[in-house]
């Protein structure tokens, strides 16, 4: 599988750290060597603009994902053709100022923040939701499972 890191934004950021954790959920939920995923970190100006574009709520936030394929949960979707282009999942696109304050407003390491937002994310683009109670749960322990293959917890 592939994950590109694009930083688009001045705060210092782990980019092996985010990588691992997304490659790391996408081999974890059984998805193909031969799909692609952009984790892009944005100023928050930015992200307040796409989350408006988006989703249509005025102000920053902390994560966007931003799905190219429509996947069902644990259903999993081909890798993409053996030689050919890899299959591109879509974007998350994470605010780590924002996030930072996040971090210390709910006494959370920015690391781990940061590795929740690449997590959430990524098991959005893979179909998870957390609409409802039951799917929020199933959400939050695949969510814990990953972060703490990288000694990771969730906040």
């Amino acid at each position: 599988m592939n994950v590109q890191i694009i930083d688009e934004q001045d705060s210092l950021v782990d980019h092996g750290l985010l990588g691992r954790l997304a490659g790391g959920v996408l081999a974890g939920e059984g998805y193909g060597r031969n799909c692609l995923v952009d984790v892009t970190l944005v100023p928050e100006e930015q992200m307040a603009e796409m989350n408006c574009r988006h989703r249509g709520n005025r102000g920053p936030t902390d994560v966007l994902a931003l799905p190219l394929q429509v996947i069902e949960p644990g259903e999993g979707v081909p890798g993409g053709v053996d030689g050919g282009p890899p299959l591109h999942l879509g974007d998350v696109v994470i605010a780590p100022d924002y996030v930072s304050r996040q971090a210390a407003r709910v006494g959370n390491r920015f690391s781990d923040e940061m590795g929740l937002m690449v997590v959430h994310g990524v098991l959005h683009l893979l179909g998870y939701s957390h609409d409802s109670d039951s799917d929020a749960e199933v959400m939050e322990q695949r969510e814990r499972r990953h972060l703490a293959r990288e000694g990771l917890k969730r906040g």
